[in-house]
């Protein structure tokens, strides 16, 4: 199957559209991405995020882009930002091009944000989760529909890709960061999937390795619903009742509590340890959120959603999750800060 039919069969499978942006690097997947809409006759907007990681390279893709778009006669976007240079360099360029790629589909009115991913990203995402101990969240890797994004080219290979271009004589830039092994994915894919590719049937196994990973989610998801609708009443749940499930469903259900968003292995470890043995009265709190011990239950408390307004303290009063006892100071009041 040629990335034509390929192509088509991914967008069977999503809702209609006629107005996409395009993130677009100016690398061969994006650039190939924009051309296949362009031709099958969607209104694309070209978007581009100037991180400045590269110097004069990162202004060099941004007029690639500019002037690609000009010979395309197609709308043309570009930002630039400047990316703190400490923590996760990766994922803080993630966040804030998925930020800016959303903040264009709104200003645009497009119905989605299409990303170049393909099925060589996909098996390097897959690895990396199996290497941070993901469970099925992670081997099914990513999907051709999350949020407002869509991915048209995830089932297709980088040399059917490149093949793509050579044929329509596309233009395309090389990102020099890409072949630096301290990134994580980049030593997976210079260095390790190379190996792995000496064996003929590696790829193959691996799309039926993450289309079983996808089903067996799918029906952890239905598993987890169906115990939210027995189990969990007025924000609150049974510890006994949690405690007999096994721990991917317990994770998937912390997950849909407190979100996704940096929550690993070691973190739901420790929610599940603390729901198993903390005493009435502890909290476990993770960004907005909090587990509240109460006897034999647990009840998910919503911070944000507690009243901090300025009140006065007369002898105890509540205030958020807390209780503030004062027995002989006057005049004193509690407030956020």
């Amino acid at each position: 199957m040629d990335l034509n039919k390929k192509f088509n069969s991914a967008l069977e499978k999503l809702p209609s559209f006629k107005k996409v942006v395009v993130g677009c690097s100016g690398g061969v997947d994006s650039v190939v991405l924009a051309h296949v809409l362009k031709e099958l006759g969607v209104e694309v907007v070209l978007a581009h995020l100037n991180h400045g990681l590269r110097a004069e390279a990162s202004d060099g893709d941004e007029f690639f882009v500019k002037d690609l778009a000009q010979k395309w006669g197609l709308t043309f976007v570009s930002q630039k930002v400047s990316v703190p240079k400490k923590g996760n360099l990766e994922a803080e360029a993630r966040v804030i091009r998925r930020v800016f790629l959303k903040e264009v589909m709104h200003e645009f009115q497009a119905d989605f944000v299409a990303l170049g991913h393909h099925f060589d990203d996909q098996i390097e995402t897959v690895l990396m989760h199996e290497r941070r101990g993901a469970g099925l969240r992670g081997q099914r890797g990513m999907q051709l529909l999350s949020d407002v994004f869509i991915r048209p080219l995830l089932d297709c290979s980088r040399a059917e890709i490149e093949a793509y271009a050579k044929v329509h004589a596309l233009d395309f830039r090389m990102d020099a960061s890409n072949l630096d092994p301290r990134f994580t994915r980049n030593h997976l894919r210079h260095r390790v999937i190379p190996e792995l590719n000496k064996d003929p049937a590696f790829e193959s196994e691996m799309r039926i390795k993450i289309k079983a990973a996808q089903s067996q989610f799918e029906q952890l998801q239905s598993k987890k619903n169906d115990w939210l609708q027995a189990h969990f009443r007025n924000h609150c749940f049974s510890r006994e009742a949690f405690a007999s499930l096994d721990e991917s469903l317990q994770g998937e259900l912390l997950i849909e509590w407190f979100g996704s968003q940096d929550l690993y292995a070691k973190q739901l470890k420790a929610m599940m340890r603390f729901i198993r043995m903390a005493k009435t009265g502890a909290l476990f709190e993770w960004r907005q959120k909090q587990l509240r011990i109460e006897y034999d239950r647990v009840r998910v408390v919503d911070v944000d959603s507690a009243d901090l307004s300025e009140i006065p303290i007369n002898g105890m009063v509540e205030w958020g999750n807390y209780r503030i006892s004062v027995t002989e100071l006057k005049g004193l009041k509690v407030r956020s800060w």
